[in-house]
């Protein structure tokens, strides 16, 4: 091992202590317990393979078990992590599915033969006490059961922070004029590590087993790889600000099921057609002539209170009736009326034109509007001058 590889594993393990200390300073008004879990877990899985690596450290057995069952628990701990922003409220660590408790349980069984079998040499075999080729066949084969559980568990896990992403969406959506951004920024990057860190346990393993142990560039590249994105992700929680857009679910009741459609959403909606009538002509008064839309802060829950109106019969008129999101609708307007600006008012920024419209950022405005006309505002606004100048 030279100097530059442990540095590297030096730099690795303060980096994660260290942001793991910070965190909570970072984002005082957060309190994301299980990515600091995550950052430590991170730490200490470099001390083990700093350990399992170096050519003088014994029990290389047992930094190698441990390793594995580290490698375990970035999962769950990335999921809970994914609740704790999307729920506001931190997890238990049994709201884990049944399914995986089981799986860890079982990997957590099958790394005992190999943890078993550490010693004090500083080599993975005992040349004191050798063992059978029986036992290291069941070793090797544990161990082989225990990398399947970890092949498999990690794209499930995958999948559920997903759906939990596109619940948050959906429910952003649903109740908010605009996007937070930097909660949805952070999910993605989680979902990105933990891919990452998949595809390169897959990759180390496969070298492993059919072209030989990974060389100090391969473990470099590694390292950098996660450090890297681990320290994207941080700056994204860096950004990160709470909403009042809580999804209002325990967590116990968290499935991987399809989200429901509206007509099932409002099944038992007690809303009569003289009810939606009135709705709609309120809607379409708030909107075309008090210009609500271009307040920023404008969620579902307000325009309730503007209107008198019940914040769920607000929602089934604009989901059924008028076929859309509350968020799509909110930004139809302004991006009309944003659309009118940008031709009749060239002398203004595009940023000016975005915030007297309603959006609170030029990337959130530059988003919907692609949506909307698949031209980005300065397209659209070059485009139409220059068919108008014509």
């Amino acid at each position: 091992m030279n100097i530059l590889q442990t540095s590297l594993f030096a730099i690795a393990i303060g980096y994660c202590l260290l942001s793991a200390a910070g965190l909570r300073n970072l984002l005082p008004q957060w309190r994301l317990r299980y990515f600091s879990v995550f950052l430590l877990l991170e730490a200490v899985g470099f001390g083990f393979e700093w350990l399992m690596l170096h050519p003088e450290s014994g029990f290389k057995s047992l930094w190698l078990g441990g390793l594995m069952w580290l490698s375990l628990l970035i999962a769950p701990c990335l999921w809970l992590c994914t609740l704790e922003i999307t729920r506001q409220q931190t997890p238990s660590p049994f709201a884990l599915p049944r399914l995986h408790k089981w799986l860890l349980l079982i990997a957590s069984l099958c790394l005992a033969p190999l943890l078993l079998s550490a010693h004090r040499g500083t080599q993975f075999g005992n040349a004191e006490n050798p063992i059978s080729a029986y036992q290291a066949m069941f070793i090797h084969g544990t161990m082989l059961v225990c990398i399947a559980i970890f092949t498999l568990q990690v794209p499930m896990f995958i999948v559920r922070i997903r759906l939990l992403l596109q619940e948050y969406e959906q429910h952003i959506a649903a109740n908010f004029s605009n996007l937070h951004e930097h909660s949805l920024k952070v999910l993605n990057w989680l979902l990105l590590i933990l891919l990452i860190k998949w595809l390169m346990a897959v990759l180390r393993t496969l070298h492993c087993m059919y072209i030989g142990p990974v060389g100090g560039v391969g473990i470099n590249l590694f390292m950098t790889i996660e450090i890297l994105f681990t320290l994207r992700a941080l700056f994204a929680l860096s950004r990160l600000k709470p909403t009042s857009a809580l999804i209002q679910q325990p967590v116990s009741d968290i499935t991987i099921e399809a989200v429901t459609t509206s007509a099932e959403k409002y099944a038992n909606s007690s809303l009569d057609d003289a009810a939606r009538r009135r709705i709609l002509n309120k809607l379409q008064d708030a909107m075309e002539t008090q210009h609500i839309y271009k307040q920023a802060s404008l969620s579902l829950r307000q325009l309730s209170e503007e209107l008198r109106e019940s914040q769920h019969y607000l929602s089934q008129v604009i989901n059924q009736d008028l076929g859309t999101s509350f968020y799509d609708w909110v930004n139809g307007y302004r991006i009309e009326t944003a659309k009118e600006a940008l031709l009749n008012q060239p002398d203004k920024t595009i940023i000016t034109i975005a915030e007297d419209v309603g959006f609170n950022s030029k990337s959130t405005f530059n988003t919907a509007f692609r949506q909307h006309t698949q031209m980005t505002p300065s397209e659209y606004r070059r485009k139409k001058l220059a068919i108008t100048t014509n």
